[in-house]
């Protein structure tokens, strides 16, 4: 998909959102989103659309793009960098060893992933070496040109699922989100706001992405103070 094909599937989706939308939707954060039903519709128009991207050369590079995942009607909405390499074979965001982990961490506060919903700030896996696809640890960090081809998908998640908070995972994403250069040490643990193009200002967590906790494990106390306030927003 080109960037003509995309800007066309954005219109056909807001179209679709309008049709679709009860009154009592349009008083939320993201006014103008489509209901749960428009939204599951949506996003799985969306993700067809992923599916044939290539708007940046990962498209032609990666396995399996790795949509979202979890509830179109979710109150939080958890945004990563990229998927990595269990996350290409198998076409899902976080199921690794770092989707295991997280899996963990939502439990703590009483969440799921059938209850949140999941997605990255690319869809598809950024490599070192794009030619060895089947290498393990061959990840890394998307490419500000890379992050702003994904960026429309990005954006017409949260315009459909609306969610009432984001939460970051690592510093890539709140980085692109914020619009910063900050480091996530600096950045977690405080609440900030994320401005939608022609919407409300949504609240944004950033907190430590899972990887970077199985790496040091000594940053998951300063996880586990970040979730304790996403709880405690979501309880409010």
């Amino acid at each position: 998909m080109g960037a003509q094909e995309l800007a066309r599937l954005s219109r056909e989706l807001r179209a679709r959102a309008e049709l679709t939308e009860p009154e009592d939707w349009a008083a939320g954060p993201a006014a103008g989103a489509a209901g749960p039903t428009g939204a599951r519709e949506a996003l799985a128009l969306l993700q067809q659309a992923v599916a044939s991207c290539r708007l940046c050369a990962l498209g032609s590079q990666r396995l399996n793009a790795a949509f979202g995942v979890g509830s179109p009607e979710a109150r939080v909405m958890l945004i990563g960098e990229g998927p990595g390499y269990e996350e290409d074979r198998q076409g899902v965001p976080f199921v690794g060893p770092a989707g295991q982990l997280l899996d963990k961490i939502l439990a703590s506060i009483g969440l799921s992933r059938d209850t949140v919903y999941i997605t990255n700030i690319v869809k598809c896996h950024p490599m070192e070496d794009p030619s060895d696809p089947g290498k393990r640890g061959n990840d890394r960090p998307p490419s500000p040109e890379e992050s702003a081809a994904c960026r429309p998908y990005l954006d017409e998640q949260i315009r459909l699922v609306r969610p009432e908070a984001l939460v970051t995972l690592g510093a890539p994403a709140a980085k692109v989100l914020l619009a910063t250069q900050e480091g996530i040490t600096r950045l977690r643990g405080r609440w900030r706001e994320y401005q939608p193009a022609g919407g409300e200002p949504i609240p944004l967590l950033p907190t430590y992405h899972p990887a970077y906790l199985l790496r040091d494990p000594s940053k998951k106390s300063d996880t586990w103070t970040d979730m304790k306030e996403l709880k405690k927003f979501l309880e409010r």
